[in-house]
């Protein structure tokens, strides 16, 4: 699934889906509209984020990636240079930057710019109120990938095997002993920071195939789930 999805298109789509979001809710009246899933940044910041990741993998500025650093440098590039522009921009190279990821020539940070677009489209569905698709073949192959480094982290960090039990597929060994049964967007939510501990321990969980909630041993497996960390709010979507 991985090596057959269509990086370009899915890149190419999230952008165009965040610009009719934007244009749909009024570039004026987004101005001052704080994001919930990133309270830090206002709906203009989360657009000039993405646009200076996109110019950050088109120039080959990756050092310090996907770090705080990094992306606060994008912000005060950025952050200051009108809504209009900053989507005009970000069009013009997205379409240069689509045809290296056509071709796999992007480099490193192909994957991650095209999560990066989808869970910020996200975050944005969130703060204006715009629910949008949360089923298709991103969430398959974002699962894929996502699903597949949590192994590692068990396994570094001592635990008993886990599975993740999702409707597109079961994720880890058919015998481990504690189970995750989530839908694919709920799981990427997670994956990407946008839960707190109590909402992932809340989980649909079992050991041993007895439910189990909120329980010490479901705590140890939660913050496995995001290398980003977990929320410290809960964030409800």
């Amino acid at each position: 699934m991985s090596e057959d999805f269509d990086l370009a298109g899915a890149y190419a789509s999230a952008r165009s889906r965040i610009s009719g979001l934007v244009s749909t809710a009024g570039m004026d009246e987004v101005a001052n509209c704080i994001v919930p899933a990133t309270p830090a940044w206002t709906v203009p910041l989360l657009i000039a984020h993405l646009r200076g990741v996109l110019a950050d993998v088109a120039a080959g500025n990756l050092e310090g990636s996907p770090g705080e650093a990094w992306t606060a440098a994008q912000i005060k590039r950025w952050g200051d240079v009108p809504l209009p522009e900053l989507f005009e921009q970000w069009a013009a190279e997205s379409r240069e930057v689509e045809v290296l990821l056509r071709a796999g020539t992007a480099g490193p940070f192909s994957v991650p710019l095209v999560m990066d677009a989808h869970a910020h489209e996200q975050d944005l569905r969130g703060a204006l109120g715009m629910s949008g698709e949360r089923t298709g073949s991103f969430y398959a192959w974002a699962i894929d990938i996502l699903a597949g480094r949590i192994p590692d982290r068990v396994a570094k960090a001592g635990l008993a095997p886990m599975a993740l039990v999702t409707p597109i597929g079961r994720f880890g060994a058919d015998d481990a002993p504690v189970t995750l049964t989530v839908d694919e967007w709920e799981y990427t939510r997670v994956a990407f920071g946008r839960r707190s501990v109590a909402q992932v321990t809340a989980l649909q969980w079992a050991v041993n195939g007895v439910p189990v909630v909120d329980s010490a041993v479901v705590a140890l497996y939660a913050p496995l789930l995001s290398r980003f960390g977990l929320a410290t709010v809960d964030l409800t979507e």
